[in-house]
């Protein structure tokens, strides 16, 4: 600090904060921005539903909480002494149109083949097609307003979950203990967070939540930025959920063993594997690209 500018001296909280290990820090910062994402556009699809449920209000009400809660994860209000920190953190760097094309194919296909996977797991752990069902009964609305509410709540994970798993938790604990150990981490908090809030995320979903956590932690290794994993785990969730709640075609449930390789399983499994092989060249091809891991600077 300069003459004109004297460092101020930490508050005790501040002092006690900085004493907890950088691990945990981490994980309570980034689980804060996820939960805390989830609230106002909650209510908004609650209070959508039971007021008004013919016309899809939710939608604006969210996407303005997203555009003022990312500018403020991103180094936007106060307080400006923790500005840099909160756009470092987050990483949201703007990208080149090659890297961003190299990033949603490599990226792309390595969701492709945990979505297989996660088609895959129902029928090898026995996991009740009621661990699927929807918080609410979806047939009581019109199709448009539930559109509008899966639109937000995919809108609302891709931009939130990214920002607070793969942005602030990931960013403090690589910069102490590397990529590996972080994207472990952030793998493990994000099969957590889900087995707390969803049925179906059991310990059989563990490899599932841990392969996406790679595919997500890989790409931002290889461009520094959330961007494209944004991009990539809201349309996932856009394409998945309505599955997953029965709107589009249904999870198929029965252990294989018993119901036998059917159509559904062997054409998940097909998806898993084929698309994991080719996102490999996929993401080596962007790792050159984007000179993958070249630069400290921008980690």
């Amino acid at each position: 600090m300069t003459a004109d500018h004297p460092a101020q001296p930490s508050s005790p909280a501040v002092r006690l904060w900085r004493r907890v290990p950088a691990v945990l820090r981490a994980i309570v910062i980034g689980e804060l921005i996820v939960s805390a994402g989830v609230v106002v556009p909650g209510l908004l699809i609650v209070a959508n539903l039971k007021l008004s449920p013919r016309v899809p209000w939710l939608l604006p009400g969210t996407a303005a909480w997203i555009w003022v809660s990312w500018r403020y994860l991103n180094g936007w209000g106060w307080p400006r002494a923790t500005a840099a920190a909160r756009r470092r953190d987050l990483r949201a760097r703007s990208l080149p149109g090659r890297t961003w094309r190299w990033s949603l194919l490599a990226g792309g296909l390595g969701i492709a083949s945990v979505a297989g996977l996660a088609f895959l797991t129902p029928r090898l752990a026995g996991i009740p097609r009621d661990a699927f069902k929807a918080p609410v009964d979806l047939a009581a609305y019109p199709p448009w307003t539930v559109a509008a509410a899966l639109l937000a709540i995919s809108a609302v994970a891709g931009v939130f979950e990214e920002a607070g798993y793969r942005g602030y938790m990931l960013s403090q604990i690589e910069r102490r203990h590397g990529w590996v150990a972080a994207i472990l981490i952030v793998g493990l908090m994000f099969f957590a967070d889900h087995h707390v809030s969803h049925a179906y995320a059991t310990l059989a979903f563990l490899p599932f939540f841990l392969a996406v956590s790679l595919v997500h932690g890989l790409l931002v290794y290889c461009v520094r930025s959330i961007l494209p994993s944004v991009v990539l785990h809201a349309v996932a969730d856009a394409l998945i959920i309505p599955v997953q709640y029965g709107l589009i075609g249904k999870i198929p449930v029965g252990v294989v063993w018993e119901t036998g390789a059917d159509p559904a399983f062997i054409t998940s499994l097909a998806v898993f594997l084929a698309c994991g092989v080719a996102a490999v060249p996929a993401f080596r091809r962007l790792a050159t690209i984007a000179g993958c891991g070249a630069s400290a600077a921008d980690s």
